[in-house]
């Protein structure tokens, strides 16, 4: 496993592990993920800087989004 998931790895579920696979999500699976209401997600997500626009579709880079909510955390 890469990075710290090891160390939470009796916490981790099948969900859990899902989503770790994708660097890139939705709003929709990322709404599902955090428990977030898309307005204050969408929020969260410009002040990140962590939103990828390919074309129409709007992506979510989820490394970066989750150094935030870390971040946001601390603070």
């Amino acid at each position: 496993m890469s990075g710290n998931v090891w160390m939470f790895s009796d916490q981790i579920d099948d969900e859990d592990m899902d989503f770790l696979q994708h660097e890139f999500v939705t709003y929709s699976i990322a709404c599902e993920y955090y428990r977030l209401g898309i307005k204050p997600l969408t929020r969260m997500v410009y002040e990140s800087g962590s939103v990828y626009k390919i074309g129409k579709k709007v992506l979510i880079r989820r490394s970066i989004f989750e150094a935030y909510l870390r971040e946001q955390r601390k603070g």
